[in-house]
């Protein structure tokens, strides 16, 4: 039977249990297997390693055991996963390192991470590409975005297995808000790391900070940084509610992590096992698609309640956005790859 994700009737729950818990544990054994692909034979039972930075107890957290768990059902027990939360094994750069290595077997990282090696990812962090969260899982559900990433992710030792939990993006500053870039003073922002999001703050009038996660409320708290390039998701589980008057729902960059396997990991797994797994991360997107939208209302409703002004837009001001964030797509078509990135616009208008 297959195991459904119960985001929404949990979501108030979940959110403030994702408190920044470390993990305990040794570093977990390799597993064996050839180098070759295996396009038929009975797959070796093995335990794989999977890192990610979210804490335990997160919505992100709980979606990785679902997925483990039906790879685990879809091979009839050969294929086991030990879990590594909070970054147990590393930050995003340490573990995308050791993926691409080998000294990792898999892990979750954010797209602005993983562009440093695969400048293919930056597609996912340009703003406003994405009309909705429906909009983004069916573009990155599909088979032909799979391949395309493929293509891209094994050039660097890498197998691109999907994506998680999707969170919409926003704007949240102490002071005076900012709905339209227009209203923009400098004001400095903490952001991930990643060239992309320095430039596209930049371009919008403000300025960046890209400092520790953990020590944002902080910075905010001491006036170092005015406020924070994030999500009502994490606002909740940070509380950085308690350090931001407002927060804009700009909503333009759906923020989620993408997982990979090692390269020679994936060709030691047979075929069977291959899809197997690719099947699991399939088969969490539809029920994502559902909850995801329903998760992010929560989420902006709670944060109201948490006594921050929440503005949202309306379709004037969007196009706003939109149209002062033009020269950062004219920007990064050449870092992306021209190729790539005329496909992908063309592949996400074709999905619209």
């Amino acid at each position: 039977m297959k195991k459904h994700l119960k985001l929404t009737a949990l979501i108030l729950t979940l959110s403030l249990l994702a408190s920044m818990l470390a993990a305990c544990g040794g570093q977990p054994s390799q597993p064996s297997g050839s180098n070759a692909p295996a396009a038929t034979g009975e797959q070796e039972a093995m335990t794989i390693q999977w890192a990610f930075t979210p804490p335990s107890g997160s919505n992100d957290e709980k979606w990785h055991h679902v997925v483990g768990d039906r790879v685990n059902e879809n091979t009839s027990g050969a294929i086991t996963y030990e879990y590594y939360p909070n970054g147990t094994l590393g930050n995003e750069k340490v573990t995308l390192e050791g993926v691409i290595s080998g000294t990792i077997n898999q892990a979750s990282i954010s797209p602005n991470v993983v562009a440093t090696v695969m400048p293919e990812m930056n597609v996912l962090c340009l703003p406003f590409v994405f009309d909705s969260l429906e909009h983004y899982y069916d573009v990155v559900s599909s088979e032909e975005y799979y391949e395309k990433m493929n293509e891209a992710a094994n050039k660097v030792g890498m197998q691109y297995l999907g994506v998680d939990l999707a969170v919409p993006r926003n704007i949240s500053l102490k002071g005076d808000p900012v709905i339209v870039p227009s209203d923009a003073k400098g004001q400095v922002l903490r952001v991930m790391d990643g060239t992309i999001y320095t430039d596209m703050m930049k371009l919008w009038g403000l300025g960046s900070s890209v400092i520790s996660y953990g020590e944002t409320y902080t910075a905010m708290q001491q006036g170092v940084i005015d406020g924070i390039e994030n999500s009502n998701d994490g606002n909740l589980t940070m509380k950085f509610t308690e350090v931001v008057d407002n927060t804009t729902n700009t909503y333009h960059v759906y923020h989620t992590q993408a997982t990979f396997m090692n390269l020679n990991l994936w060709n030691s797994l047979t075929a069977e096992t291959q899809e197997a797994i690719h099947q699991a991360f399939l088969d969490t997107y539809p029920e994502v698609k559902e909850e995801m939208p329903v998760l992010a209302e929560e989420c902006a409703q709670q944060v109201r309640d948490a006594g921050v002004e929440v503005y949202d837009l309306t379709d004037e001001q969007r196009q706003e956005w939109v149209d002062a964030s033009q020269p950062l797509y004219e920007q990064y078509r050449s870092v992306i790859g021209e190729e790539f990135y005329d496909w992908f616009i063309d592949f996400v208008d074709s999905k619209r």
